[in-house]
């Protein structure tokens, strides 16, 4: 019967597909959904803690970009561990992802964005004859600048099985997580966060009395006073509820611990939390890096200039990194191109291929060994730049003086696009059918710069300190 009409098989296939892909993605959104619930059952949970004679979990309420999302992380790691209870991980969330808000209204984003269905469908352009399409256009703007990835793709958390029980849970719902854990409303303690830095937790009962007394129960920070409310370890350690539901917990300062044992723990949640390299991420990272000449074989400048309070002080930074970099290489002044015996200008562009004149003849590879001197290099030094600008070759880019004292600087942007096919292997955790290689693309930027001989960074930015931590691990001296 196959034969009939003369048509095979697969076109036969392909007609009943088409007639019934309505039905199809409805069972395929189904199947995804149950298969996020299954993929949080089966997420490793360590067997070496102590578990009391009924479980007890911890869960919080990302928020921001990815580095404040990795803070929140870490600090969830050692309170879970303090308090011996479960940590319920959400998963990390990329591209534009929204500020602190108060819990319903982070339950409500989040929410949405993590329960699988069918984004494509509901998030079709506007149409005249569809209210609903313009109903949801502020949620859908959401999910098409959003992206959903495990955090075991980011970090290995093996180190810490012995110290805290994880276990990854996809959808960020409160009713949801009650349901997969069979707890119940009273036996869940919801904390209410009325600000982004609304508590501090003292591991020292005497210290947490003695800043209640003085009315000095604040911490001082470049942006204002933060953490006014003062909890106590034991504070937590007594509630009784199965599930403790926190907000946002971002915050380096949030915890302060001071026993030794924890404050090596902290350490060891630090260092965990250091980006993978043995994942499609890393092997892109390391093609790169590869590319440019091989780990330590360059400088590079981690620039945020994107965000406040970064924006303002562009100028400010520029200058300073142009001093910084100028001193390492020994490039004192604007070298002109005669004085680097070249009679064709180096392009402003650096070709994919790096071996190509003038830029070969031109631009050098610093030496890995940090114990040899750059200064015989000035002007030629390979330099990586990371940053957020856009543009920043064009001709009215602020960053354009950085080119001009520097031509042999390299940006993401003049990376051979197929050094990039590894992210392609990426796929959103609640929507499989969207790719998250266009939002990996910063994380790549920032890695690679971790892979200089040395780096300079941007000051008060925790993910600009983040990457100069990487690059301390990742180039030992």
């Amino acid at each position: 019967m196959w034969a009939t009409k003369g048509r095979s098989p697969l076109y036969i296939l392909r007609h009943r597909i088409a007639r019934n892909r309505k039905t199809l993605f409805s069972a395929l959104v189904g199947l995804s959904f149950t298969l996020l619930i299954l993929w949080s059952s089966f997420q490793p949970s360590s067997s070496n803690v102590s578990l009391s004679t009924e479980e007890h979990y911890l869960a919080y309420l990302p928020h921001s970009g990815l580095s404040n999302q990795r803070i929140e992380l870490a600090n969830a790691i050692l309170l879970a561990a303090l308090l011996n209870r479960t940590l319920i991980v959400p998963p990390a969330f990329l591209g534009n992802v929204v500020g602190w808000m108060t819990k319903d209204q982070l339950l409500d984003h989040l929410g949405w964005l993590t329960t699988p269905k069918d984004f494509v469908t509901l998030c079709a352009p506007p149409t005249p004859d569809r209210l609903s399409t313009y109903v949801r256009r502020s949620k859908c703007e959401e999910y098409r600048n959003f992206g959903v990835l495990s955090w075991t793709d980011l970090h290995d958390f093996s180190p810490l099985a012995e110290h805290v029980r994880i276990r990854h849970h996809p959808i960020v719902s409160l009713t949801q997580l009650q349901q997969d854990l069979g707890i119940q409303d009273n036996e869940t303690y919801v904390h209410i966060d009325e600000g982004l830095y609304d508590w501090r937790l003292y591991e020292d009962p005497a210290e947490a009395d003695r800043l209640l007394k003085t009315q000095t129960n604040y911490v001082d920070s470049f942006s204002g006073r933060r953490y006014y409310k003062v909890f106590t370890l034991e504070q937590w350690q007594n509630r009784p509820e199965k599930l403790l539901q926190l907000g946002g917990i971002f915050g380096s300062t949030r915890l302060s611990v001071v026993k030794p044992e924890h404050v090596a723990l902290r350490q060891m949640i630090t260092e965990t939390l250091h980006y993978r390299l043995d994942t499609a991420l890393g092997r892109t990272v390391k093609q790169i890096v590869q590319h440019l000449g091989g780990k330590g074989t360059f400088m590079s400048v981690h620039f945020r200039t994107g965000d406040s309070p970064f924006r303002g002080r562009l100028g400010e930074n520029l200058k300073t990194f142009l001093q910084q970099m100028a001193e390492r290489t020994g490039a004192t002044s604007i070298e002109p191109l005669e004085s680097l015996n070249q009679t064709q200008q180096i392009p402003l562009t650096p070709p994919e291929d790096l071996s190509l004149t003038p830029w070969s003849t031109t631009c050098r590879n610093v030496p890995s060994d940090k114990t040899q001197s750059l200064h015989d290099l000035g002007a030629r030094a390979l330099i990586y730049i990371a940053t957020d600008h856009p543009r920043p070759r064009d001709n009215d880019s602020r960053l354009l003086p950085w080119f001009q004292r520097f031509p042999c600087t390299i940006t993401l942007n003049d990376i051979p696009s197929h050094l990039f096919d590894p992210l392609s292997d990426i796929h959103d955790l609640v929507d499989p059918t969207k790719s998250l290689k266009s939002y990996l693309i910063p994380l790549v930027d920032a890695m690679v710069a971790a892979h200089a001989r040395e780096i300079f960074t941007t000051p008060r930015s925790t993910f600009s300190k983040y990457i100069g931590e990487l690059n301390r691990v990742w180039v030992s001296d």
